[in-house]
């Protein structure tokens, strides 16, 4: 019996090439979904599995092979492999200052940890610091050994770099990547990487709060800053709010640097967006 179920999969053609393209894996709640674009920025397929993943490492393994064995993907030889966790546990470390015997003491400045979480660092070359996090050990565990070439990194790092490139047009920029109700925000000043951050909300009132809260803890004004927003669908009340509150909120452009063919016309390529980045 199938425990998994395929919720989307749209694949540009057949000729898909292993050993020239990348697949990026961006792991949620309750499953996964992933893309694969080859060296030429060509996104190649989308797709998207229905999975409990909180489980041990060996069913773990097994369900990721499960679900990639019937979109017939069955060995994991792409040219690169990229692991994305959805983790509200970091912390950003200048590099200069990054001590990596106090991995742990980091984190635990952000939040408690226990026996099921993997202290992990990953370094951002174009933050010049690395970031810490935390996940949860069979996650990290069952996925590294059936994938061992995967590089894992968290949301924020992703978000960061991201808007890191869009800072140099722009005096100003964050970015907020929605997931369900709770919201991931990253805040340039300039091109000055100053404040990372996630936050759970009931109402589009408790969204705006947090953002305009962050904004004056920095001494930014609404009328001076971009806003752009990704991730799961807004609500037509959540987009109406952010642009009373704010004066500039366009949704971020992640296709900026792969091509898109017309076989992904209609797709909503924003809840993608940690997977199309570049």
């Amino acid at each position: 019996m199938d425990n998994f179920k395929l919720e989307n999969f749209i694949k540009a053609d057949d000729n898909i090439n292993a050993q020239d393209t990348d697949l990026c894996i961006c792991i949620n709640s309750d499953g996964f979904y992933f893309s694969l674009i080859d060296n030429s920025y060509n996104l190649k397929a989308l797709g998207e599995f229905k999975t409990d993943l909180s489980c041990g490492i060996t069913s773990v393994m097994s369900k990721m092979k499960n679900c990639f064995n019937s979109i017939d993907i069955r060995l994991f030889n792409f040219n690169n492999i990229r692991v994305i966790i959805q983790a509200s546990k970091n912390v950003f470390v200048p590099y200069k200052l990054y001590d990596n015997t106090k991995t742990k003491e980091y984190i635990r400045s952000v939040a408690l940890l226990n026996g099921s979480d993997a202290v992990l660092e990953s370094v951002s070359e174009k933050l010049d610091a690395v970031l810490v996090f935390a996940t949860k050990m069979y996650q990290h565990s069952g996925i590294k050994i059936l994938m061992p070439k995967a590089k894992f990194v968290p949301q924020h790092q992703v978000m960061a770099e991201y808007g890191f490139d869009i800072s140099k047009l722009s005096s100003n920029t964050a970015v907020l990547y929605k997931r369900g109700k709770s919201f991931d925000l990253i805040v340039f000043k300039g091109m000055q990487f100053t404040f990372s951050n996630s936050f759970d909300y009931v109402t589009e009132s408790d969204m705006v709060y947090h953002i305009l809260f962050a904004f004056d803890q920095l001494n930014i004004d609404t009328s001076e800053i971009t806003l752009l927003i990704t991730g799961d669908e807004f609500s037509a009340q959540e987009k109406q709010i952010l642009s009373k509150y704010i004066k500039d909120v366009s949704f971020a452009n992640p296709m900026e640097s792969i091509r898109v063919g017309c076989e992904f016309d209609g797709i909503d390529l924003q809840k993608y967006f940690l997977t199309l980045v570049k």
